[in-house]
């Protein structure tokens, strides 16, 4: 089906461009074939309507399995999480320097 709308859709862009008609040939065995030049022998010709427009039964694409999952909840922007990081930090120095007062204490 897809490979026909294409087929069409490169005939009609030839035939507008190009200005040729376009000959349906089928031969004994049911082969169609499409093409600017007469139709070969054993093959007899047929008319060839353009179809420039998509067919109305075209459906839509499948809906993604991953559509309906629940969204993740809003992010913290990227400051909150430095400060964050930046305080944490402070308080681990705070409390190695009092360790180390401890340590200092009880060694004398």
């Amino acid at each position: 089906m897809i490979m026909k709308l294409i087929l069409c859709a490169v005939l009609a862009a030839m035939t507008g461009v190009a200005g040729a008609t376009v000959n349906k040939c089928v031969d004994a065995d049911g082969q169609v074939t499409l093409t600017d030049t007469a139709c070969p022998q054993g093959s007899r010709a047929e008319a060839y309507v353009e179809q420039t427009t998509l067919p109305a039964t075209v459906s839509p694409a499948p809906r993604s399995r991953w559509a309906d999952l629940p969204r993740p909840a809003a992010r913290k922007s990227v400051s909150t999480d430095v400060a964050t990081l930046q305080m944490a930090r402070q308080a681990l120095l705070l409390r190695d320097e009092e360790d180390k007062q401890r340590r200092l204490l009880s060694s004398r």
